[in-house]
């Protein structure tokens, strides 16, 4: 049986999640809505843009394409009986004891592996290597080529930037950010930036963070 979803956001992150839908299930109909006054009836990849986000209802699967994972969760808060589907392309693999919550993006090649744990709104993208027995919690986001031992914790709403590698059992805290190709052998507290090899804390995250030099 075919569905309707509806992908909030029709910038680059909704154009991938546009196809990974397409890839795994080819005869659902796909929107997007956007508030973009200059894509109001155009259409995006052949995708038409058929409303602003207000519009968001429960009567279509839905995807949030929004990568600041701050506001991607307010936004899934905003709209608590709306339905998050899950998307998962046809090139990932995720083990059949793993569990993925809903609003959950899996992307080409992502591997999410034996009882791991995935919370809601949570961004696994290119490549990514969940072993098994991680906790990805809430509105965590997983750049490219992240990779990580078995039993990691990465926190609600962390950022993990591309090319990350992640010692077993460790854990990144809520809200934290850990820069580009960094090795974390330590745990990582909460809302605060780090980076290096090995990661090392380098200031707190607040008000005045830069959330576009990551997206």
């Amino acid at each position: 049986m075919s569905e309707r979803w509806r992908i909030v956001g029709a910038g680059a992150q909704g154009r991938i999640l546009l196809e990974i839908l397409r890839a795994a299930h080819p005869d659902d109909e796909v929107a997007f809505l956007d508030d973009s006054a200059a894509l109001k009836g155009q259409t995006v990849l052949g995708a038409p843009v058929v409303g602003p986000v207000a519009s968001l209802d429960d009567t279509h699967l839905t995807l949030l394409a929004i990568g600041d994972n701050v506001v991607r969760q307010a936004l899934a808060q905003r709209h608590p009986r709306a339905r998050f589907g899950v998307a998962i392309h046809p090139s990932a693999m995720v083990s059949p004891s793993a569990r993925l919550g809903p609003g959950t993006v899996v992307f080409p090649t992502a591997v999410v592996h034996t009882e791991a744990v995935v919370g809601a709104q949570v961004v696994i993208n290119t490549g990514v290597i969940v072993e098994h027995d991680c906790v990805i919690e809430d509105g965590a986001s997983l750049s490219p080529g992240v990779r990580m031992g078995g039993r990691v914790v990465v926190g609600r709403g962390a950022f993990v930037s591309t090319g990350v590698t992640l010692a077993p059992r460790v854990k990144v805290g809520a809200g934290a950010v850990v820069g580009a190709g960094a090795v974390v052998a330590r745990d990582i507290p909460d809302a605060v930036l780090a980076y290096g090899v090995p990661a090392r804390v380098v200031r707190p995250i607040d008000a005045t963070f830069d959330w576009r030099r990551l997206l």
